[in-house]
This record gives C-alpha cells, structure tokens and sequence, in this order.
C-alpha cells in the first residue's frame, strides 16, 4: 500500500497544499490504495510535502511522485489522450503550477479581513 505524507486537513479542505491535493486526488482518481499519515516537513525527506512511500521507496515533489506512480501502476486516467491531448495537459500543468500557483498563494495568505473570512 501507498503511504502518502502530507500536511494535516485544516478548515474543512482536503489539504492547505496544492501539491497535496494533487497527489491524494491522483491516487483516489486512480483507484490505489493509500494511507494518509499527517506530519510536517521538518520531519521528511528534502523537507517538503507531499511525499509518499511505496514498496521502500521514498519519493518526494508531486511531478517525480505522478511520474514514478504513473510507470510503475499504468496510467489509467491519461491513456485514452492522443499525443497532442497530453501535450495540451502538460502545459496548462505547469501553467497552473509554475505561474498561477503564486496568484492563488497571494489571494489566500493577502493580509486583508476579508480573506481570512
């Protein structure tokens, strides 16, 4: 079985992280089984989160993690996309968490009230 670790749920979210939330939404669309262990990254490999543990692998950041779940059990979510269909879906990927990944950081954590709320 996975073992995913990751930042503990906080406010009714799946998880504060993106990255997190990517990973645990891959293995749940993939249908593998895994286990969530909560800690911090103090405490983990490269210091960072997610990582997970698989077969005594460890292995952290969410792309090695995707390509590494992806070789070793098949993918099933992407396998019907043409060539040019996982091209589009690599791009908007690192559209999304390159670049607009900082706009949604500053829109959460902007000290205003009206975001805490």
């Amino acid at each position: 079985m996975i073992t995913l670790y990751q930042f503990e749920r906080t406010w009714d979210i799946p998880n504060l992280s993106h990255f997190c939330v990517k990973i645990e939404t891959y293995l749940r669309m993939a249908k593998l089984p895994y286990e969530v262990v909560c800690t911090l990254p103090l405490k983990v490999p490269r210091g960072k989160l997610p990582y997970i543990e698989d077969n005594g692998r460890k292995i952290s950041d969410s792309l090695l993690i995707l390509d590494y779940l992806q070789s070793t059990y098949g993918d099933s979510l992407n396998a019907g996309l043409s060539s040019e269909e996982k091209s589009i879906a690599k791009a908007f990927q690192r559209l999304i968490e390159e670049h607009l990944y900082w706009v949604s950081m500053y829109t959460r954590w902007s000290y205003s009230d009206a975001n805490w709320q």
